[in-house]
């Protein structure tokens, strides 16, 4: 087989088994992994974001994983020219990249680029902080959807961080953001690539969730909070953003009994993965797979071909 040409991407909503199967085909086929999740890329936020551990990682090299401290910001465009940067590094190795995961905003601005924004206006950004610590992350998210409702309807109600940039942007240029990224994408892959999308039935990728919730999330993620609460990390950090950890700070702190703790973090993962469905059913020139399919492996591998011609 010839040296590959491009990047190819696993994606799909949480549960369908991205990254074990981006492990299988990067064996088979000499990759490396590029994490495309807007939290593994936090150092600490593990059990809630079903990071690979080392072993589940088989020796393939995982990239854009742990390089970012809890209270550090990690956006969609510092993502995408990362990532861009990687994946030409592993070509030049004569390793296909492996874009993976589940945050379709970050494989959209790999892809096609994300608008360059103003600089950061640190007196807006505290006060809009303010407001969130006032208000909560969902009172931003809301506000944003008056100014913007399409920029309102991509980000999660608990994404803060994301609402505070996108606030910042539309009174900076007083655009709206969604307005300013279809006009002025930015910087954008421009070489070959091969998307595949994997797909679940609902009942069954539910069954998923709620199996894992109980394997792993509810066994692991309390210790792993109060680990972050000891060394300091608060609450309101970008990486307590992830679904399941502020609640699990409630948890700790007896605020929170475990039956809503429970049905809460259950709830939001179901939600996560309905509009990851809906954001993938809209990108064109995605390959979809079931991702139950005993030849899945074999399959992705085909379809992968053309990136070595």
């Amino acid at each position: 087989m010839s040296a590959p040409r491009g990047v190819l991407a696993l994606v799909g909503a949480t549960a369908t088994g991205k990254s074990a199967l981006a492990v299988e085909v990067a064996l088979r086929l000499g990759g490396e992994i590029i994490s495309a999740d807007a939290f593994t890329a936090y150092r600490g936020i593990d059990a809630g974001t079903a990071k690979p551990t080392v072993a589940e990682r088989r020796g393939v090299p995982h990239h854009l994983i742990d390089i970012k401290e809890p209270d550090e910001p990690f956006s969609a465009g510092e993502f995408a020219r990362l990532a861009r940067a990687t994946s030409l590094e592993i070509l030049s190795r004569g390793n296909l990249p492996v874009l993976c995961g589940g945050t379709g905003f970050y494989v959209r601005a790999f892809f096609d680029g994300l608008f360059v924004g103003p600089p950061r206006d640190e007196r807006l950004r505290a006060a809009l902080r303010i407001l969130q610590e006032r208000h909560g992350a969902p009172w931003l998210v809301r506000a944003l959807g008056v100014l913007d409702p399409e920029s309102g309807a991509r980000i999660s109600q608990r994404d803060g961080a994301r609402a505070i940039r996108y606030l910042e942007i539309a009174f900076s240029t007083g655009r709206r953001p969604s307005d300013l990224f279809r006009e002025r994408p930015g910087e954008r892959w421009e070489g070959p690539s091969v998307k595949v999308a994997l797909t679940l039935p609902r009942p069954i990728l539910y069954g998923r969730i709620d199996r894992r919730f109980r394997e792993s999330i509810m066994t692991r993620l309390p210790d792993e909070v109060r680990s972050l609460l000891v060394a300091g990390v608060p609450a309101t950090a970008p990486a307590m953003a992830a679904i399941g950890y502020r609640e699990t700070v409630e948890l700790v702190s007896g605020r929170l009994p475990e039956n809503e703790w429970t049905e809460s973090i259950v709830r939001q993962t179901r939600h996560y993965a309905k509009r990851q469905e809906t954001w993938f059913r809209s990108v064109p020139d995605l390959l979809h797979f079931r991702a139950d399919a005993p030849d899945l492996v074999d399959e992705v591998v085909a379809a992968s071909h053309p990136l070595f011609s």
